[in-house]
């Protein structure tokens, strides 16, 4: 046994002191689950036959106390951690760049209480996204972040990147509706936010850790925010041949403060391609999708004046059937076998900005990703979703049916067409990402999206962090 073998023993020796010797996995096939998320880099490289960096130790914790022992042994010998909630993300956010420890949350999977006087639940940060729902349903409830990976992400997946669910222009992202939590800090400290986010003792400190993606610690237990169930739920689709006057129609809807729960506005290649795929509706334009929902008489309403705003503007009513038919069918797009999917190359390339620059920055992209790379035939769609009373967020994609079949260049491809759509985001005003998150894929732009702020935020890591053991090489910050 050589020095690193025999480290190597004694570090796992103690991890099972803490969570038990059935709760700390060395073999290889553990080690390459979880080599790979759900983005597409991981993926291609490992469908080439490329290796995968892999974890060192797999942990399993059931508590904070033990991920907070978890973290003196990681400080001690000096080895990353990374969090592990569902494996769903797709910019690499949990990938195990440098090995250590990959600390999966999913023992962790209690509901302590729910409130129903207050309507707010406190659960694990573990527990999985639809089993949570479940749930709550039983009760008349219902946690308003419906987000298209919640049959396989965690509480603490919807709030370490910030998440956005499909119903969040009425209700909210997932930070929206977060009211306090508990948090390991990498130093193993066990600490609590305030009971309530909206106060005056303070400035907002707990907001460092939404969106941080385990880099500044592991959101243990949330107190979340829920909401009843709605009594009614109607769905409507108008269809738009000018896709500057649907954009129109959805400011105009929210910033008139009508209060749809969910507005998706496809542009023509999408209407083309993706709804057509996955519903079968065979329409030509800019397809918008909008729902209302609570008291059957006030979503009436609210309903009947945003159609007269979108006819107003030259969109034709197409029925409540069409609207029905996405809402049945919305999570679809994104599992197989509709979804995008290897060999193809793809990238989600979102971002948000506000109404007077919507329409420029999107067609800044369309031009970037097909006009700047002739010798491959790129395909680049689009939908409008996530609409807040000041803009909007636009999710695009990139496809290429035929990408190189070498690994390498396979991935330097990946890497220039997500260059050429981030500057074109950055130059045109607009956020590298709103919901995903940064992980690994976007980290290089962090320090041009903030410019002077960059270097306050590495001091906040080096702060939060003193020996960077937190998912390192992730959200911009380094080893």
């Amino acid at each position: 046994m050589n020095r690193n073998e025999f480290r190597s023993e004694m570090i796992r020796s103690e991890l099972e002191d803490i969570v038990g010797q059935h709760f700390v996995s060395v073999d290889e096939s553990d080690k390459l689950v979880y080599s790979t998320d759900w983005s597409w880099m991981p993926q291609m490289w490992l469908d080439r036959g490329q290796p995968l960096p892999t974890p060192d130790y797999i942990v399993h914790p059931d508590s904070a106390e033990q991920i907070a022992e978890i973290m003196d042994i990681a400080n001690k010998y000096r080895i990353p951690v990374v969090p592990w909630g569902g494996g769903s993300g797709t910019q690499g956010g949990a990938l195990p760049l440098f090995g250590g420890i990959l600390l999966d949350t999913k023992r962790m999977d209690k509901i302590i209480e729910i409130d129903e006087v207050s309507l707010k639940v406190t659960a694990q940060a573990g527990i999985n996204g639809e089993q949570l729902e479940w749930a709550l349903h039983e009760k008349g409830l219902m946690l308003p972040h419906y987000a298209a990976a919640s049959r396989c992400a965690t509480l603490g997946g919807y709030l370490a990147p910030r998440g956005t669910g499909t119903i969040s222009t009425k209700y909210g992202k997932a930070e929206d509706m977060v009211l306090n939590m508990q948090i390991v800090l990498p130093t193993g400290e066990i600490i609590r936010t305030a009971p309530v986010p909206q106060h005056a003792a303070g400035p907002d400190w707990p907001r460092l850790f939404l969106g941080a993606e385990g880099t500044f610690g592991v959101i243990t237990e949330a107190t979340m925010r829920l909401d009843y169930l709605p009594e009614a739920r109607l769905m409507r689709a108008v269809l738009f041949t000018d896709l500057s006057k649907a954009l129109e129609a959805g400011r105009l809807i929210m910033t008139r403060r009508l209060h749809p729960f969910v507005i998706r506005l496809y542009d023509p290649e999408s209407t083309r391609s993706q709804v057509k795929k996955v519903l079968g509706l065979d329409y030509e334009g800019a397809y918008m999708v909008m729902g209302f929902d609570g008291d059957p008489d006030i979503a009436a309403l609210e309903e009947q004046k945003a159609l007269a705003i979108c006819t107003g503007l030259g969109g034709q009513d197409v029925g409540r059937a069409p609207g029905e038919a996405w809402w049945e069918h919305r999570y679809d797009f994104y599992y197989p076998p509709l979804s995008l999917h290897l060999p193809w190359m793809y990238g989600t390339t979102e971002t948000v900005t506000t109404y007077d620059k919507i329409e420029p920055l999107y067609w800044a992209v369309k031009r970037a990703v097909e006009e700047g790379f002739p010798e491959w035939d790129i395909k680049f769609i689009a939908h409008f979703s996530h609409w807040f009373h000041w803009g909007v967020m636009c999710y695009s994609r990139f496809i290429i049916e035929e990408p190189p079949a070498d690994a390498q260049e396979a991935l330097q491809l990946h890497n220039r067409v997500w260059q050429a759509a981030m500057q074109a985001v950055i130059d045109n005003g607009g956020m590298i990402n709103e919901h995903h998150g940064i992980g690994l894929k976007l980290g290089r732009y962090m320090r041009q999206q903030y410019g002077d702020a960059w270097p306050f935020m590495l001091r906040l890591k080096k702060m939060i962090d003193p020996n960077g053991i937190m998912n390192p090489g992730k959200v911009g910050f380094g080893f």
